[in-house]
């Protein structure tokens, strides 16, 4: 038993289930025995030796989501050890835990990088006492009145979790999101214990009257309103000059937005239709509105970076945008429905945050989807690089099976899923972000793969205020990823051994 009562036998680091939770990527041929007990006894080290920020800066730990993500895709074990031998040298150990947090002084040290290691000893315990059940965690620490604005820190200030837990974009999200999926309480605790040390830079756009919004929106089916898409806010915001910040990198135009235009977001954010009680009353309506987020984002992200005849911008920013929406039906699973309304709406604004400061891009929807560019791979059926493995001499083609064909040699026959090519790739690919992002777009193709372009059946994207949303087809999520494993193909990595853009649209 552990000094407060709370038993440790329940483990921290228990084997990840082989079958995927509901909603979240299935998992690839190729895990097993071996590869798991690689992955858990790294994951054991990590949560015991190495701290959650890297450098004093707060650059994060990223060991855990790379791991999991080439676990996933069914990566040998030396595989998994590369990575995390490729990740140590940047790592510093844990600080010495000196500290004690417990109930009573929980609030008096959120944001201290410091803390890191008494809150994570606190959240350990958490996680057992709650034997790992993710929506009581989260409406506890996360969502609750006071874990936000009902009590005080030892300063007097409010704890307001909620901000910390989407800070940075979006990190403690993403690595309590990789808790929950992988069905690991030890990846839990460390996404809570670095939550409580992120500060609440972000506070104005997440105001204490925020929550009583949520919770007295009306129903949009029982007033005359149309319903307003997250691609109608994107496109108002568009035609909005007071967001086209001058600037010349994000921490000019971070704080601008903050002090001059974070009422006027809150209130485009909130034109979003989106209803708890809705969400109480339609099993399916958190799926539909999950599913404007992804899309919107992975638009924001992808369509932004391309130009033909230009090289694609991989966004480092937009990117996370995209890596964190893959969480959101994972995360809302068993949440109340007003928290459910929380969530989603404090990402929304969130990711509408990061669009907008560096450099609020426009997405040219129009001409990215006409576009069949072999040369940054921007296509709907992507063609691996060469050279190609070898086919069977009757490879399938449009001539006679039975005849040996010219088409059994094309790129066609070599690439026939070019999701196969794109996985391989990022399953040893030394950026940790690459199979994080490539597992999202992986999900998004099989979630939303079959939409037509104007289509009589689907005419949701259509009624939206943004140019061109109609011609958005299930190749979307293909396209971005191939045009970003064709341009992380020809980036210099920095210092941190990350291979993205970082010149913002400014």
């Amino acid at each position: 038993m552990a000094s407060n009562g709370v038993s440790t036998d329940f483990e921290l680091f228990p084997k990840p289930p082989l079958l995927a939770p509901p909603k979240a990527p299935p998992r690839m041929p190729g895990v097993n025995s071996k590869t798991t007990a690689v992955l858990l006894d790294i994951l054991k080290e990590n949560h015991a030796k190495w701290h959650i920020f890297f450098d004093d800066d707060g650059r994060h730990n990223h060991i855990t989501h790379q791991l999991l993500a080439i676990w996933a895709f069914g990566a040998h074990q030396d595989l998994l050890r590369g990575s995390y031998n490729k990740s140590i040298p940047l790592q510093r150990p844990k600080p010495k835990n000196t500290h004690l947090i417990t109930s009573s002084n929980f609030n008096d040290h959120l944001g201290d990088k410091t803390y890191y290691s008494a809150y994570l000893a606190y959240f350990d315990n958490v996680v057992r006492e709650y034997k790992g059940d993710a929506a009581s965690l989260m409406e506890k620490y996360i969502f609750s009145s006071e874990a936000n604005f009902a009590s005080a820190t030892e300063s007097g200030r409010s704890p307001q979790m909620l901000c910390r837990f989407l800070a940075s974009i979006l990190h403690p999200l993403i690595h309590f999101g990789y808790g929950v999926e992988f069905g690991l309480p030890g990846i839990m605790s460390e996404g809570l214990a670095q939550t409580a040390i992120h500060d609440v830079y972000m506070a104005p756009l997440i105001p204490e009257s925020l929550f009583t919004f949520v919770s007295n929106v009306p129903n949009n089916s029982t007033t005359d309103s149309p319903s307003v898409h997250a691609f109608t806010v994107v496109a108002r915001i568009l035609n909005d000059p007071q967001f086209k910040i001058p600037g010349t990198q994000f921490f000019e135009t971070y704080y601008q937005l903050l002090d001059k235009h974070a009422v006027a977001l809150v209130e485009y954010a909130n034109e979003w239709t989106l209803d708890a009680q809705k969400l109480a009353s339609d099993s399916k309506e958190i799926d539909r509105k999950i599913e404007e987020l992804q899309w919107t984002n992975t638009i924001l992200y992808v369509v932004s970076g391309y130009r033909k005849d230009e090289e694609f911008n991989a966004d480092f920013i937009y990117m996370h945008l995209v890596t964190s929406a893959l969480f959101l039906p994972i995360l809302a699973a068993g949440l109340s429905p007003t928290s459910q309304a929380l969530l989603l709406r404090t990402y929304f604004v969130t990711s509408l945050v990061w669009w907008i400061i560096n450099g609020r891009s426009y997405p040219d929807i129009a001409s990215f989807m006409s576009a069949e560019d072999s040369i940054n791979n921007n296509q709907s059926h992507p063609i691996a690089p060469g050279p190609y493995p070898l086919t069977h001499p009757h490879a399938l083609s449009l001539s006679s099976p039975s005849s040996s064909s010219p088409d059994a040699t094309t790129a066609i026959a070599s690439t026939p899923n070019p999701w196969l090519y794109l996985i391989q790739q990022a399953s040893v690919h030394p950026d940790d972000h690459f199979p994080k992002l490539i597992r999202a777009l992986m999900h998004f193709a099989v979630m939303y793969g079959g939409r037509e372009a104007n289509s009589d059946s689907q005419v949701d994207f259509a009624q939206t205020e943004l140019p061109g949303a109609q011609m958005l087809d299930g190749t979307l999520f293909v396209r971005a990823a191939a045009l970003t494993a064709k341009r992380l193909e020809n980036i210099v990595p920095d210092e941190y051994i990350a291979y993205w853009d970082r010149k913002g649209y400014f």
